[in-house]
């Protein structure tokens, strides 16, 4: 069933989210990051899922197979820490240079799903979908929340200084 590469691949990542994503939300605004993390994994609860059942991505080694569609340890947990990392990064910047980080985030991300697409049973790729898709759906998906956190902080009375 599970290669041995896949399954010390999934037992690492399994540590890893462990570890970084309470430490992702230590500091000042935890609410903030937490409201980041859970708008990530709500969307990747709607999004994934609906990918691979249309075929543009299959997961063929995976936790909980019979439970989920997708991959849970990423869709969930590391995507969406580093959605944390981008939001807390690019909070007090304007639109225009949050809009050239969101690819310094975004692009090992994709850089990393297309090597297991490619390298291992974790991840493969279906009905025309590249890694050019992978790498423009988390750059939108995290810049969309950043935005979100944005307007929540304008309703909210925050009003975080930014240059122009």
């Amino acid at each position: 069933m599970f290669n041995k590469f896949e399954k010390n691949v999934l037992r690492f990542l399994v540590v890893l989210v462990f570890f970084i994503t309470p430490l992702s939300m230590l500091g000042k605004d935890t609410k903030k990051w937490l409201l980041c993390f859970f708008l990530n994994s709500y969307a990747n609860i709607f999004v994934a899922p609906t990918l691979a059942s249309k075929g543009y991505l299959k997961y063929p080694v995976r936790l909980f197979p019979s439970i989920f569609n997708s991959s849970i340890i990423y869709d969930y947990f590391l995507c969406s820490t580093v959605t944390i990392w981008f939001c807390r990064s690019t909070l007090k910047d304007n639109w225009k240079t949050a809009f050239w980080k969101v690819w310094l985030f975004a692009l090992p991300q994709a850089i990393v799903e297309l090597f297991f697409e490619r390298q291992t049973k974790l991840i493969k790729y279906g009905k025309g979908w590249t890694g050019l898709h992978s790498l423009i759906t988390i750059a939108s998906a995290k810049y969309m929340i950043r935005a979100i956190i944005l307007i929540l902080d304008r309703f909210d009375g925050e009003n975080p200084k930014r240059t122009t």
